[in-house]
């Protein structure tokens, strides 16, 4: 692999250089609107300075609250230009999750669309900040929020108390160069470029400070290991709020000169469509959406030709023989599994494309430069023998410092020799290859997103008539897992299941609310020196059990990406 040319850069560096080098080409193709290098580097030069007579500025959190969309990855640049820290929010976001994160992260401004489809952010955002119809625009002052000053609107009408993302950018337009950056002291590689929060062992998502050391580099390696030219053309509909879908995938695409070809939410027929329309030679999805590719009665309509490689995560959407189906009849030639996660980065183990199609199908398996892995035992730490499964661990310039305002949870997360505990089951062979085989701790991975079961026991908790609450995933032919919640009614409150699901739609993300109930006086549990432990292995044998001949219930809205 030859030097990298952003070994040291920023992501706002690297688009400086690709804006000279490639300013002609497209960067982004968005429906009809289609932004090349140079276009893209200015309206990001124009939205940085409109921030910065916000006030916005270094070091300041800047939540991106949008589903797919140019202006999402503007926004993004923008703050990297500036030194501001973007906080990805997921679009499914519910009340709940919002106020958690929008405090945890002292988020000084929110951008935020007004609607997508039937859903209409603003019922969310006025239950979470109810203060803002009556505010002045950059003047609000929230109790709950008091870092939070701007609410920023990617929409052409006009809301109360907020800007409107296009004044903001007009703001920027008095600026007469945007050739420097707006701060006194550009920023550098090792500050922080992103908060992606993942839900861990913990009750709440923690934020993973993914610095631009961390993720810009590795963009540019993965993408000489793909093989990618500026005549590449991805085809993107994984949310911009994750470590894949909004840091890996764009950074891949960009810092060798090719094009995004964005889609604000999946759909196999429009997927289809833009593959033969723009050609495009590179996909990277989630399980569900190839089976919902492969089971479009359409498919056969649609010329695929250009395709030549891409990624396929595992999320338990798929069957027997989807990876061959992704390669032969979808016609991803050169596709591959690869496995990765927010603190260490997607692609962090990845594929040689001239390997077979059966070492290509397994999750691994190569770590990428600037990654060291290792498998040892949970419990000893002492390292595992070739083919003896353990917990991944993971150490160098790609792995997260930690997270922010975290001590105890960063500390939690590091062993004394600095290797970062993935807290995922892996295996090595003899040949040096790590593949990775299931989950060490109790995260849930539904669908393609992970959570931990005390986030979703907090909130049942806040039902009135609710005194505990315990939540464990069962196998899913969809999900992967589904929670199934047991809960431990008030003394002498009737609550019914219908209830407790009742009180979460709308409120918590559609993926969380429990596809079944069960009230029970007590669960099983082990005394310990600090109090009774839930025997969660035996909780969740309990609910395979009981739950074994009934078809799970698919959560509202969760076929949505």
């Amino acid at each position: 692999m030859s030097r990298n040319p952003f070994a040291d850069a920023t992501a706002a560096s690297m688009l400086d250089a690709l804006a000279a080098r490639h300013g002609a080409r497209e960067a982004i193709v968005f429906g009809d609107r289609r932004v090349t290098f140079a276009a893209f580097r200015e309206r990001v030069g124009r939205l940085a300075h409109g921030l910065a007579a916000l006030g916005i500025g270094r070091d300041d959190t800047v939540a991106i609250w949008l589903p797919n969309r140019p202006e999402w990855f503007f926004a993004q640049y923008a703050c990297a230009r500036l030194g501001a820290v973007v906080v990805a929010l997921n679009p499914r976001y519910k009340a709940h999750e919002l106020t958690y994160i929008l405090g945890q992260s002292e988020a000084r401004a929110l951008l935020v669309t007004d609607r997508l489809g039937g859903i209409d952010y603003f019922d969310t955002l006025h239950a979470v900040l109810p203060e803002l119809p009556a505010s002045v625009p950059g003047e609000l002052a929230s109790a709950r929020f008091p870092a939070l000053r701007h609410v920023i609107v990617d929409a052409d009408d006009p809301y109360p108390g907020c800007h409107r993302l296009s004044d903001v950018v007009e703001l920027g337009l008095g600026v007469p160069s945007v050739e420097a950056s707006p701060p006194s002291r550009a920023p550098g590689p090792d500050d922080v470029f992103t908060l992606l929060y993942t839900s861990g062992t913990t009750s709440f998502p923690k934020g993973a400070m993914i610095t631009h050391r961390n993720c810009v580099p590795h963009g540019w390696n993965v993408g000489e290991v793909l093989r990618m030219t500026d005549d590449d053309r991805v085809l993107h509909a994984l949310p911009a709020a994750g470590t894949w879908g909004g840091v890996n995938i764009p950074l891949v695409t960009w810092s060798h000169g090719a094009c995004l070809v964005l889609m604000e939410a999946f759909d196999p027929l429009r997927a289809l469509q833009l593959i033969e329309r723009e050609r495009c030679t590179v996909w990277n999805a989630v399980d569900a959406m190839v089976r919902a590719t492969l089971d479009y009665p359409g498919l056969d309509r649609y010329d695929r030709s250009s395709l030549r490689t891409g990624g396929i995560g595992s999320t338990g959407g798929g069957g027997h023989g989807l990876f061959e189906a992704w390669v032969e009849t979808i016609g991803v030639r050169h596709g591959y599994e690869p496995y990765g996660m927010t603190e260490v980065n997607a692609m962090a183990l990845y594929h040689d494309l001239d390997e077979p199609l059966e070492l290509r199908k397994l999750p691994g398996v190569v770590p990428a430069p600037g990654l060291e892995v290792r498998v040892v035992h949970p419990e000893t730490g002492a390292p595992c023998r070739p083919g003896e499964e353990g917990e991944l661990q993971f150490r160098g310039e790609r792995v997260t410092r930690g997270y922010y305002r975290m001590e105890q949870e960063t500390a939690k997360a590091f062993t004394d020799d600095g290797w970062f505990r993935s807290g995922d089951l892996g295996v090595q062979d003899r040949a040096g290859h790590t593949v990775f085989k299931g989950r060490l701790r109790e995260t849930l991975r539904i669908s393609h997103f992970m959570v931990a079961p005390g986030e979703i026991e907090a909130f049942l908790m806040s039902h009135p008539d609710v005194a505990q609450a315990f939540v464990v995933g069962v196998p899913d032919p969809k999900l992967n897992e589904a929670p199934v919640a047991y809960v431990i009614p008030k003394e002498g409150a009737l609550v019914t299941e219908e209830a407790v699901r009742t009180f979460c739609r709308g409120k918590i993300a559609s993926y969380k609310i429990p596809v079944a109930v069960r009230f029970v006086k007590d669960v099983p549990r082990t005394p310990g020196p600090h109090g009774d432990k839930v025997q969660r292995g035996t909780l969740r044998a309990q609910a395979i059990d009981e739950l074994g001949g009934r078809r799970m219930a698919m959560p509202d809205g969760l076929g949505q990406t």
